[in-house]
């Protein structure tokens, strides 16, 4: 590979913009505090969620009601084998990944075998069902109690000089930037293509050759698979995993987050994971008492609506399609409908 094609794949896949968010992005658990770097670093998982969430929704058209079980799964399954075994904080974060790309295949083949728009409410009872798996498998989830760990086994080696709240922070950050990286390249691929075109029209995308179900399996398997990755780091991170944290509302919570901040952009992952983790926070400040998380579930629901009505593409697209009608260039964004989308990648 020669210097100028190295060069052209980094400004395709790396912009500008990102490249500063990220330098910015190490800085920060230098100048703030471990209290307040730690709610940021949950915000970097729930955005890898949301971002998984963000490549079935936005890019395939498919709606999942039930990654917030997902999520939770992936917490399980990388917390138990640390809590119980003493496993490397890596290989359980492997684990959880794994687990849930194995419950993301058999929810896409049985969503596939009962037709429809049943996947939405194939996930809809996993997302109610979960919570009370996890209750009952006492002798292994910890049942109401869940799992605790004494601190977060990630942990940075002893040369690097950081606090573990600092590791933990650029661990997630790192993933993100990973996670972002990948699903960018991957939807402006082959398969991304794939995904514009069976978004638009099933028939029309299998009469030109594209296997709808195999692309929709594929789509809905890696999404669990990345939002079972943050799940796994977000457990870890707070060393801590309780079936009240994965209840129907926090699945909900992430559609939520995924169409409010932007379901076709990067940038959405971010904006949506930040109303997840500081919304209840602000709710709590303003209300106070038991009510802050009734009033969070009002906003959450009341944004939706309004995100629906007013920004159809999200805050991030709606602000992207502003800036390209100023400046005539937006960064790292795209401006085409569905079916122009869609269009394309059968021309392709």
């Amino acid at each position: 590979m020669t210097a100028h094609s190295v060069n052209t794949l980094l400004r395709r896949t790396v912009p500008v913009g990102w490249a500063a968010a990220l330098v910015t992005g190490v800085v920060v658990p230098f100048v703030i505090s471990d209290y307040d770097l730690l709610d940021l670093t949950r915000m970097l998982a729930v955005a890898i969620a949301v971002a998984a969430l963000n490549l079935l929704l936005g890019h395939s058209g498919q709606i999942s009601v039930g990654h917030g079980a997902i999520f939770g799964l992936g917490g399980y399954a990388a917390i138990i084998p640390v809590a119980t075994y003493g496993w490397p904080w890596w290989s359980a974060v492997l684990v959880g990944g794994a687990v849930c790309l194995a419950l993301g295949l058999l929810l896409g083949v049985l969503a596939l075998r009962m037709g429809g728009a049943n996947l939405g409410l194939l996930t809809i009872a996993v997302a109610a069902v979960f919570p009370l798996l996890l209750i009952r498998l006492k002798p292994i989830t910890g049942g109401t109690f869940g799992i605790f760990l004494a601190r977060s086994p990630i942990e940075p080696p002893a040369w690097a000089g950081l606090t573990g709240a600092q590791f933990g922070f650029l661990v997630c950050l790192a993933a993100l930037a990973v996670t972002l990286l990948a699903l960018s390249n991957l939807v402006t691929g082959r398969l991304g293509r794939a995904l514009a075109a069976v978004r638009t029209s099933a028939l029309l995308a299998a009469a030109n050759g594209v296997n709808v179900n195999r692309t929709k399996l594929m789509a809905f398997t890696l999404s669990a698979t990345v939002a079972g990755l943050g799940g796994a780091l977000y457990a870890l991170v707070t060393a801590i995993a309780v079936p009240d944290s994965y209840l129907v509302p926090f699945s909900i919570m992430l559609l939520a987050a995924s169409v409010v901040g932007g379901s076709k952009t990067r940038a959405g992952a971010l904006v949506g994971a930040a109303i997840v983790i500081y919304l209840p926070k602000l709710a709590e400040n303003i209300v106070g008492g038991e009510s802050a998380g009734n009033w969070s579930q009002f906003v959450y629901a009341a944004a939706l609506i309004l995100a629906l009505t007013l920004a159809p593409s999200g805050v991030i697209g709606d602000l992207a399609r502003l800036a390209r009608r100023a400046t005539g260039f937006a960064p790292g964004t795209r401006d085409a409908s569905p079916a122009r989308e869609g269009e394309a990648a059968l021309l392709k």
